[in-house]
């Protein structure tokens, strides 16, 4: 997995836990809750699967052949450039759940 999709599936994970609004719309519409987290959808040629486990329920994710793996265009660019998710008015999700920074400017 790589360091990009682990950074933001832990940002999503904090904020779902922490957020019952964000938390249905990433089941409902995981596209719009990337969005609403990172201000833009860094992967829109990819689908994107939320599964919700039950309790009772443990759900195993088998990541995909690595080997046959093949970054879209969309990540390439960001990685070509240097560019961050900090870049893009995002907190690091280690220090909670990625807020965009223009809010906090604002709020301020």
């Amino acid at each position: 997995m790589t360091l990009a999709r682990q950074h933001v599936e832990r940002a999503l994970v904090a904020r779902a836990s922490e957020d019952a609004e964000f938390r249905a719309l990433l089941v409902r519409d995981p596209r719009a809750a990337l969005k609403q987290l990172l201000g833009v959808d860094p992967i829109p040629a990819y689908r994107i699967r939320v599964i919700e486990e039950a309790p009772g329920e443990v759900t195993l994710v088998l990541p995909r052949d690595i080997a046959s793996d093949e970054l879209p265009d969309e990540l390439l660019d960001l990685a070509s450039g240097g560019t961050t998710f900090q870049d893009l008015g995002c907190k690091d999700p280690r220090a909670g759940w990625a807020k965009p920074i223009v809010k906090e400017i604002r709020q301020g």
